[in-house]
């Protein structure tokens, strides 16, 4: 068998069986739309909505969606007004009881097919020459002809319908020009909307005091698969078998970040395990960005199996800083929250909206809110579209790195903080809880993390330590014994 044949076999035997019926449909319609026939306006719809339906699938699968979607709606763009055309041409009577009469026609045999033979082009095209897939014009080309075929469709539908419906004549172009203005404008905010630069912030690129560690005591990374075969890296501070703390670095860094707060928690009997989340210091599979939104809390759970902290005679806490505070509380309040004994958040990023949080994080974060809200609409619709698209940047100098991610997805910014419900899922928590904060944070507004955490939820202890900043909080040998102290008191072992 010839290298072609060999693709467009390997082609057509991957394809998920689900397709074979839907194109068994599409050219059942096709077939029976060549002669005249009675039908309800929603029938008519099938067709146009499944080719709109398959080219935004084709957009979400794309290696950079933003560009598939420029050329999706520069398609559809040209294509809506010819599809119209063509609608007017076909015979059509609205008759007493709403359905309607059209005349016979090839359009829809020929649409129907069409749609399945673009997408298998493409399939044979890229299957043979697989870097093409990355290619701007190729992918900008695969936007194209599906924003075409899904233009023509449904200006076709609209051609129709306007034949059947008076106030449909009266106004004319005006829904299809809304409808495209619409959709254009949203487009448009998800592919232009983008985070902003940031003034470097020192604190971005260094923690204070770094230049004197030793750095002989810096454990070695290690790693272990989550359940997609991704690696998880770590580093372990060992000590008693029995107290054990998964600690979790802030926004853009890595484990290694959190090296003076590990060897205080070890100092105090706690084997301490640094991971570096997916999307960080090696983890995972591309800097930024996850799979899916909720994998961080996969992973989660698979690395406490993987490291053999999931015997019940251990006393597990969980500990984070920043960001990672922010996803302490976030697993305290989730479906994971019976994996760990107790909870630890060290200056926690709450929320955009919490009295805690100062505008842009204190300089800090930049983000693309157009964006974050277009996703989110989407998403709520269960279309988890373009969100590998970068919604934060830090004020950070460095470029991605195993040390340092100065962007992040939207996936990878949800699934790192509690939600939109923060409020409810904060009063929710019902595991030994507290957080600790510098009073001069310069992120944060550390005065109200007390009066908010009261009032949603009692257990939650706070403590302010005087005199600390931000980044003083994991790096200054007063706030680490601070913070070894209270991991104490959750887990037992007494101190204040």
């Amino acid at each position: 068998m010839s290298q072609p044949l060999q693709i467009v076999f390997q082609i057509v035997t991957n394809t998920p069986l689900w397709v074979w019926p839907l194109m068994v449909l599409v050219v059942w319609l096709g077939v029976k739309g060549l002669r005249t026939r009675t039908l309800p306006l929603w029938r008519l719809a099938i067709l146009p909505v499944v080719g709109l339906g398959l080219s935004l699938a084709g957009i979400g699968q794309s290696p950079r969606p933003a560009l598939a979607l420029v050329a999706w709606l520069a398609a559809l763009a040209v294509a809506l007004p010819l599809g119209f055309q063509l609608g007017r041409r076909r015979t059509v009577r609205r008759l007493d009881d709403g359905r309607l009469e059209i005349g016979g026609g090839w359009f829809m045999l020929v649409f129907g097919i069409s749609i399945f033979a673009v997408r298998y082009a493409l399939g044979i095209v890229f299957g043979m020459a697989p870097a093409l897939r990355a290619d701007p014009t190729w992918i900008a080309a695969a936007g194209a002809v599906g924003g075409f075929v899904a233009g023509v469709g449904l200006g076709w539908l609209g051609g129709v319908g306007g034949r059947s419906s008076r106030w449909v004549r009266r106004l004319g172009w005006t829904p299809a020009i809304l409808l495209l203005a619409g959709a254009t404008g949203f487009g448009g905010v998800i592919g232009f909307s983008t985070p902003g630069e940031l003034p470097r912030l020192l604190a971005g690129d260094s923690l204070p005091g770094m230049s004197t560690w030793n750095w002989a005591e810096l454990p070695p990374v290690q790693r272990v698969a989550a359940r997609d075969g991704a690696p998880l890296a770590y580093r372990v501070y060992s000590a008693r078998a029995d107290r054990a703390v998964v600690l979790v670095h802030g926004s853009s860094s890595a484990s290694i970040s959190m090296h003076k707060s590990a060897q205080a928690l070890q100092a105090a009997g706690a084997t301490v395990y640094s991971i570096s989340l997916r999307g960080h210091g090696g983890s995972g599979t591309a800097i930024g960005d996850t799979s899916y939104r909720d994998q961080l809390d996969d992973d989660l759970v698979d690395f406490v199996k993987a490291v053999g902290l999931a015997d019940q005679g251990i006393q597990k806490t969980l500990i984070g800083f920043s960001s990672g505070g922010g996803f302490v509380l976030r697993t305290a309040s989730g479906a994971n929250r019976q994996i760990f004994d107790a909870y630890l958040a060290i200056s926690p990023y709450i929320a955009p909206d919490s009295p805690t949080t100062r505008p842009a994080s204190g300089g800090w974060a930049s983000v693309a809110v157009p964006r974050v809200v277009a996703l989110t609409i989407l998403d709520g619709f269960g279309m988890p579209w373009f969100q590998g698209l970068p919604v934060v940047r830090f004020a950070t100098a460095s470029g991605p790195s195993e040390n340092r991610t100065p962007a992040y997805s939207f996936r990878l910014a949800a699934g790192l903080q509690l939600g939109r419900d923060w409020r409810h899922e904060i009063a929710r928590i019902d595991r030994p809880t507290i957080v600790a904060v510098g009073a001069n944070d310069e992120l944060f507004r550390a005065k109200q993390y007390a009066p908010l955490l009261k009032e949603l939820n009692p257990q939650i202890s706070v403590e302010v330590v005087p005199g600390l900043g931000h980044l003083d909080m994991i790096a200054q040998e007063r706030a680490c014994a601070a913070v070894a102290a209270l991991w104490r008191r959750l887990s037992g072992e007494g101190g204040t």
